[in-house]
């Protein structure tokens, strides 16, 4: 597999381009050292989605964009998606139309998703559910 198209390689180049050594991403994400050598080194290397979403913060992107994906665009009726939302369908790569179901759900005052996990959360019950009430 080519290095460009890694994600160790992609993990070691946002981490150059931040100017950040090892040790400062490792306390910054809680990632041990030798974990962060394994993933930028290892063509193997398979993170879990919790250890790219913490690199992800660290460098300032998206998990997409450690993944070589492309970012969920959005147009102009999208400016009511909340970024919490926008960060679950980048980092979950859901379809525009599940996007919009989402968000236009409507919420008590106080009791909207302000996470990505809970987005997940909400995501994957509803899919849950659409078993539920249709079984074949």
């Amino acid at each position: 597999m080519s290095d460009e198209l890694r994600v160790g390689a992609r993990i070691k180049a946002e981490r150059v381009r931040n100017q950040m050594s090892l040790s400062r991403v490792s306390e910054v994400t809680g990632i041990s050292k030798a974990h962060l050598v394994r993933l930028e080194t290892d063509e193997n290397a398979n993170p879990s989605l919790e250890t790219l979403h913490r690199l992800a913060q660290a460098f300032d992107v998206t998990v997409a964009d450690l993944l070589g994906r492309p970012r969920m665009t959005f147009d102009a009726e999208d400016n009511l998606v909340p970024a919490a939302l926008r960060a679950f369908a980048d980092e979950d790569h859901i379809s525009v139309s599940e996007l919009r179901t989402l968000a236009s759900i409507r919420w008590r005052k106080g009791e909207e998703p302000r996470t990505p996990e809970r987005w997940r959360y909400i995501y994957n019950s509803l899919k849950g559910s659409r078993h539920i009430d249709d079984p074949n």
